[in-house]
């Protein structure tokens, strides 16, 4: 009796070791694995009919609310009239995920299983636009890489029965429905997919079309603006609008969305600037022209006179050695065509020159505004901004090529007048000196002042002797007189006892300079004596505070007293539509949230019977294994035994395995009505 409950126990361990796995899976952060009872069904709108032999009445299709993916066609039959539900699911993937069926019936997925729920025998085909079977088979059928265009989907039963069954019925059942798959994007005209393949300067249409599903709208982003906004399936920008990049994409019927489109609009033209001179005016003085554009990218052209026009960047200077002449410029954007009007500078009109006087003295230099003119000083060749030092007449004169002009300047002496002061050793005099020529005078003498000491003391330390400093206080000069020795220390003797932190010690101090040093006695450190007190008690969410605080020395600190966590109890349990929602309330600080477990039960069940599914063969080659290998150990142990005894005892053992055996067995075939017991009892 003992190896017969042993191998129940056993039996009972792998069930409840399987369930322990299929809880752990779903209560976990990981996803469940995807399996047929997993995959979800993605709602299409399609146009469905039906007919059958027997029964009368219409069949119609419904559009499920919940998203389920399952579509419910009723019928009724029979002289009852009683309704009979057929249901069809229609699901598909695709190497980039699961597919999704969108509105109108169409779908973006290549991969399409259609799945029929009923009772009864029935034929589901899979058709392509030219009525060629490509996917069939009893009660499901599958297609895949599909390309664009219309299919068909038909519903045939196979069965047979009296007139008034449900078999009856079926066997002269028929229906169909038909879907489209649209996996292209739409296309956009009037636009580039390159940032920079399209500029325009005037207006402009941009357009989307779509060969599968139809253009659902076209959305398009403005300069002036960071979000996109539906324009329908064309709009068009006028002259006048904001300049910039205009972005647009587009969206079909089924979804597909297109990639970003480019216009570069600019219609206003470039501007120009003048530095060091103005436009339609005369100038001496070397200039700068500038152009700008909105768009970033502009060329400024030039020309000198009637000559020819050169490129010249976005900028060109016009220096002081240039020749003479009119300059014209106008400037034109790079990519979009935009012109602007004609301007001109002239250059080298007119002689003009001037004379700098000096701020320290009298002397000048001579300066003008082109670099190209040249002059002469007094007959001899001048560098302009040479000073011009020597007293008396002088004359300039400009040249240009074609003109030229004279002008004349006095110069004089400078005088500056500098004393120089009487010291304690010398006396003192006023000098005059040109600083133009470097001629030199000198008038008035002044008497030597001699010296006058200040006493400083420096009084004698412990450590330092003193003395007196005599400094003159009109040159500085100095000596040191009066000499005195150290003082020396007068120390004074203290006994600190040992504190918490401190050992015991004598503190030696000077009575007079305030220095010292100690000695210890060997007494240690008393150590610090910590009383503690819960400043802030601690709560469900928040962290509490503890502070130690010494009695002898009043040194604290704090330490944290970690959130006790919430002790929910459930408080309340109700159904609602089928779905079991329960309230927990914490029964210190009562907060409480709802869980609804309407759905736990089927994640559980169906992932617990997939694990089952998955595993149940290896299990039944791990029970058949263990037979084998223990009927031999017991065969041998039957064949070897000498007493009656070994022989009973062998024969017992062999008894209880087998109905352990019989055990596990019966406990695997009633795996999945356990699991969806224990899946209902945890939910």
């Amino acid at each position: 009796m003992k190896v017969k409950t042993k191998g129940i126990i056993t039996g009972a361990a792998i069930v409840v070791l399987m369930a322990l796995v299929a809880l752990l899976a779903v209560f976990t952060d990981k996803p469940l694995a995807a399996s047929a009872a997993t995959t979800p069904r993605y709602a299409v709108a399609f146009n469905y009919s039906a007919s059958y032999t027997y029964g009368s009445g219409a069949g119609t299709s419904q559009h499920p609310s919940s998203g389920t993916g399952v579509y419910s066609a009723s019928f009724t039959y029979g002289a009852n009239k009683s309704n009979y539900t057929l249901s069809v699911m229609m699901y598909g993937s695709s190497t980039s995920g699961t597919g999704t069926f969108v509105s109108g019936g169409f779908i973006d997925s290549t991969d399409i299983t259609v799945e029929i729920s009923s009772s009864i025998k029935m034929t589901v085909t899979i058709k392509d636009a030219n009525g060629k079977s490509i996917g069939s088979g009893s009660k499901k059928a599958t297609a895949s890489n599909l390309t664009e265009g219309t299919y068909s989907v038909s519903i045939s039963g196979s069965g047979g029965g009296p007139i008034n069954s449900r078999a009856g019925w079926a066997y002269g059942f028929s229906g169909s429905f038909t879907f489209q798959i649209d996996k292209g994007a739409p296309t956009i005209n009037g636009a580039s997919t390159s940032t920079t393949g399209k500029y325009i300067n005037s207006a402009f249409t941009v357009s989307a079309t779509d060969s599968g599903s139809g253009v659902k709208t076209m959305y398009m982003k403005t300069p002036n603006n960071s979000t996109f906004y539906s324009v329908g399936t064309s709009t068009t920008v006028n002259k006048g609008s904001a300049n910039g990049r205009y972005t647009f994409y587009a969206e079909d019927n089924a979804g597909n969305r297109s990639g970003y489109y480019y216009v570069n609009f600019d219609d206003t033209p470039p501007t120009m600037t003048c530095v060091g001179a103005s436009f339609g005016s005369n100038t001496n003085a070397g200039f700068t022209v500038r152009a700008e554009d909105n768009s970033g990218s502009v060329i400024l052209y030039r020309k000198l006179d009637d000559g020819n026009w050169i490129a010249s960047g976005s900028s060109y200077t016009v220096s002081n050695t240039a020749e003479d002449g009119t300059y014209y410029f106008y400037a034109m954007d790079g990519s979009y065509g935009n012109k602007s009007s004609e301007v001109w500078v002239q250059l080298g009109a007119e002689l003009s020159g001037e004379f700098v006087k000096s701020d320290t003295d009298n002397s000048v230099y001579f300066t003008w505004d082109r670099a190209s003119w040249t002059a002469t000083l007094d007959d001899k060749p001048y560098t302009k901004g040479a000073w011009i030092r020597t007293e008396g007449e002088h004359t300039i004169k400009l040249s240009s090529k074609t003109k030229s002009a004279v002008y004349p300047y006095k110069i004089d002496h400078y005088y500056v007048q500098k004393m120089e002061k009487p010291t304690c050793t010398s006396g003192g005099y006023l000098q005059y000196d040109c600083v133009q020529c470097g001629d030199r005078y000198t008038d008035y003498s002044i008497e030597e002042t001699g010296h006058y000491y200040v006493a400083s003391t420096t009084v004698a330390t412990c450590t330092n002797g003193g003395y007196t400093v005599y400094t003159c206080t009109r040159c500085g000069d100095s000596y040191t007189d009066n000499y005195t020795n150290p003082l020396g220390h007068n120390y004074e003797a203290t006994y600190m006892p040992a504190t918490c932190t401190d050992f015991g010690k004598t503190v030696f101090t000077c009575q007079v300079c305030g220095s010292g040093y100690h000695e210890t006695d060997g007494t240690y450190p008393t150590g610090h004596n910590y009383n503690n007190e819960v400043v802030t008690a601690p709560t469900c969410t928040v962290d509490g505070l503890r502070r130690s605080t010494c009695e002898s020395c009043g040194h604290t600190f704090d330490t944290k007293i970690s959130a006790n966590g919430h002790n929910y109890n459930i408080t309340e349990s109700s159904s609602v539509n089928g779905k079991t929602i329960r309230t927990y309330t914490c029964t210190v600080c009562h907060h409480s949230y709802t869980q609804e477990l309407g759905d736990q039960y089927e994640e559980v069940t169906n992932y617990v019977e997939y694990l089952f599914e998955q595993y149940e063969p290896y299990m039944w080659w791990v029970l058949l294994a263990s037979a084998g290998i223990w009927s031999i150990v017991i065969g041998v142990m039957i064949a070897i035994a000498h007493k009656n005894e070994e022989k009973e005892k062998a024969k017992k053992m062999l008894v209880n395995y087998v109905i352990g055996l019989v055990v596990i067995a019966v406990i695997v075939v009633a795996c999945p009505f356990l699991i969806r017991g224990i899946a209902a009892l945890v939910t």
